[in-house]
């Protein structure tokens, strides 16, 4: 590429395949790019609470139709929850029937709990609730769930 062509490159954005790139306005985009800046730096309001008290809607369904797998992982989801604590979690597994190896068992030693991250466990949790609910047994498995006092409850950051 001669010395011009380059100069050229670097003043109107032209390439070798054609394509130009022009700024059109570029106080517009360094205004939205401030504003990004801005929202970024300030950070997200509180999440608001709702006028209902924290039990209200604890272990409710919807009325219009059979219990799904989203409305358990709702529930167990609640207050920003991991997975049971271990040995509350441990008889959720040994309850499930038909396991094969495809389903991973819930973190039995201390090493096993520490090495799992929460994302994994919530994942781990989820594959147990999907796995209650093909083998027919999500009903039983949901009202042991909200059954759990909420000290049960691994949570996020703990």
């Amino acid at each position: 590429m001669r010395s011009s062509d380059k100069h050229r490159q670097q003043l109107t954005g032209a390439t070798d395949s054609g394509v130009e790139v022009r700024e059109r306005n570029a106080d517009t985009g360094w205004a939205l790019f401030q504003a990004l800046q801005n929202q970024h730096e300030r950070g997200f309001d509180e999440t608001a609470r709702t006028g209902l008290p924290e039990d209200a809607l604890a272990g409710q369904r919807p009325v219009h139709g059979e219990l799904t797998v989203d409305d358990v992982l709702v529930e167990v989801r609640r207050n920003n929850r991991v997975c049971p604590v271990p040995g509350a979690w441990q008889k959720l597994f040994d309850y499930l029937p038909n396991k094969t190896s495809d389903l991973a068992p819930a973190p039995r030693t201390p090493e096993e709990w520490m090495q799992s991250p929460p994302m994994q466990k919530r994942a781990m949790l989820r594959s147990h609730i999907e796995w209650a609910a093909a083998q027919g047994v999500l009903k039983n498995v949901h009202k042991a769930l909200v059954a759990l006092p909420e000290d049960k409850w691994h949570h996020m950051g703990e």
